[in-house]
């Protein structure tokens, strides 16, 4: 879970020097050093899944489900877990 927390604070970190450091140019974005930033991101979704015996594959259909019943009911914007 640490690996996790610390891997997406790198990709953010990344994002906040492109904001702060290349007036935020879609152009400079360095998208191979994000991608690594991710992959690293991705390992450590795989292994907590893993871990807790969850399937990455139904983790994310539940996930485009719960989104798409967000979108049908135009409740996308908003903070609360249960809209």
């Amino acid at each position: 879970m640490l690996g996790l927390v610390g891997e997406s604070g790198e990709v953010a970190e990344k994002f906040k020097k492109w904001v702060r450091d290349l007036d935020s140019d879609e152009s400079r974005i360095d998208r191979a050093d994000i991608a690594k930033e991710l992959g690293d991101v991705l390992w450590y979704v795989a292994v907590l899944a893993d871990y807790l015996d969850l399937s990455l594959n139904d983790i994310a259909t539940a996930n485009l489900a719960k989104l798409a019943s967000r979108q049908g009911r135009g409740v996308l914007g908003g903070s609360d877990d249960n809209r």
